[in-house]
This record gives C-alpha cells, structure tokens and sequence, in this order.
C-alpha cells in the first residue's frame, strides 16, 4: 500500500469497516510513510474516540 492509502485503511480499521480483513478490537493504528526528496518520513498515531 502506497501514500495515503494506508491512512485510509488505518481509519477503516479503527472504524470496523473493514469486512473480512479487520483486525478484532482495533483501537490504535500506527501509520508510517516515506519518500519524496530526500527520503523524507512521516509517522502518525491514530486511535478511537475511547483511547484518546
């Protein structure tokens, strides 16, 4: 999964709308990309209303 799609599936699973593919009681989702010039890196930590 390339760019932005894994937030998107992040925010899916945190959601429970994934279907056969979700993952059981997600709560927190870790999202990590890089590329771009100069190999830049983005991180980001996403989590249910219930664990914020």
């Amino acid at each position: 999964m390339y760019g932005v799609f894994i937030m998107i599936e992040a925010v899916r699973q945190l959601r429970g709308e994934c279907g056969e593919r979700q993952v059981s009681d997600a709560q927190l989702a870790l999202v990590h990309g890089n590329g771009g010039t100069l190999s830049s890196q983005s991180t980001a930590i996403l989590g249910t209303q219930a664990t914020l």
